[in-house]
């Protein structure tokens, strides 16, 4: 039976339970080149508790929003709401927020503790309670009260971010802003950040604003995704909604590793796209209704595939199967838990795959065989 069209991922509703924290209506704000836009058009809203990305290339406009919000640059149109009080004109030290940059810009004069406990201070708090405080919240954080009273440059750079992250919380900020901090770190000090990170904002009951470039920190993190590119929100939806069903080839690629191949439709017939290929190959998908429209006979497309739904066999084509094509190994990669192929196919085109470790697999240079499930693969029609 034929299958039906895919929608694109529809905008994903705010969580229920009452009005939003944030909302950002119509903000516009004017790059520092003349004529350019940092934020041609931004609407979003941020229910109380969730976890929200902006996620997108550098140049996409993630850190002016969170800025915005900050209090350090001014919308040029539109306005911003915080517990319903719109922000415009109240100064950042008035605004309920906390905030970690991608650096975490603590104060080098100060020890720990007084980093952490420098917005109880601002607030009034008494020495004695707001060190009680802020060491209980380096402490949450990971921080150990042996480096209390060290000075931030004697931390590791993993450890500052937890001092920023203490700082940022140890008021309850109704708003978390975060300016993709964990983007300087790696390996496993960044992935048992994220998972601390993951774990206190609900045991604090956080709401967050979070930038990152990242798709797979983005995914492990959110309740939703922002995609932005050029200033402008091209998609919002769940993690999973974004990655399995991308409005167009853009969203596809900001949201993770994708194969985009070029091509014409030839027919669209009960839900099914047939497509020609630029490299000469024909090549089925399920037709994407995105901001181009609907893929249409003769028109411009590009069939939009994730590696890991290519298979590829040592084999010829007629021995893997009905949809099989032929293709040749270029390269290949171990990469831990998967082995990452590259592959010529056609006349002048190239495929990546990624497949598990252990499985059969041709020869650098060898002819093989690559074929998708129908299911597997969108195809969107290209701009005119």
């Amino acid at each position: 039976m034929a299958q039906q069209p895919v929608s694109p991922g529809t905008t994903a509703a705010t969580p229920a339970g009452g009005p939003p924290l944030l909302v950002m209506e119509g903000v516009r704000k004017a790059g520092q080149a003349e004529g350019t836009q940092a934020l041609a058009w931004l609407e979003l809203q941020l229910a109380r508790g969730e976890f929200l990305t902006l996620l997108g290339p550098a140049g996409a406009g993630k850190s002016v929003a969170i800025e915005l919000v900050a209090g350090f640059l001014q919308p040029d149109a539109g306005r911003i709401l915080l517990k319903g009080e719109r922000l415009a004109r109240l100064p950042p030290w008035r605004r309920d927020i906390g905030l970690v940059l991608d650096q975490p810009d603590l104060f080098p004069e100060m020890d720990v503790l007084a980093n952490a406990a420098f917005p109880l201070e601002a607030r009034g708090v008494g020495r004695a309670e707001r060190e009680d405080r802020a060491a209980a919240m380096l402490e949450r954080w990971g921080i150990p009260p042996a480096l209390a009273r060290l000075r931030p440059e004697a931390l590791s750079p993993a450890r500052q971010v937890r001092v920023a992250l203490a700082r940022a919380t140890v008021h309850a900020p109704a708003l978390l802003l975060l300016d993709d901090p964990l983007r300087a770190l790696d390996g496993e000090e960044r992935e048992v950040l994220a998972a601390d990170l993951a774990r206190l904002r609900r045991a604090l009951g956080l709401t967050v604003l979070h930038a990152a470039r990242d798709p797979v920190l983005a995914s492990l993190l959110s309740d939703r995704i922002v995609v932005l590119e050029g200033g402008r929100a091209r998609q919002t939806g769940t993690p999973r909604g974004l990655y399995e069903n991308p409005a167009d080839p853009v969203v596809a690629a900001i949201t993770g590793p994708c194969n985009r191949l070029p091509g014409r439709v030839l027919s669209v017939e009960d839900g099914v796209c047939l497509v020609r290929l630029d490299c000469g190959l024909e090549a089925t998908g399920l037709p994407v209704t995105g901001p181009e429209g609907s893929p249409l006979p003769g028109a411009n497309c590009t069939l939009v595939i994730r590696p890991e739904h290519v298979a590829v066999a040592p084999l010829p084509p007629e021995a893997m199967g009905e949809d099989a094509v032929a293709a040749r190994l270029i390269e290949a990669r171990f990469a831990g838990g998967e082995v990452r192929l590259r592959l010529s196919i056609g006349e002048g085109g190239e495929l990546v795959a990624h497949r598990p470790p252990g499985l059969p697999l041709p020869e650098l240079g060898e002819e093989a065989s690559i074929a998708w499930d129908l299911a597997a693969a969108r195809v969107h029609r290209d701009a005119s």
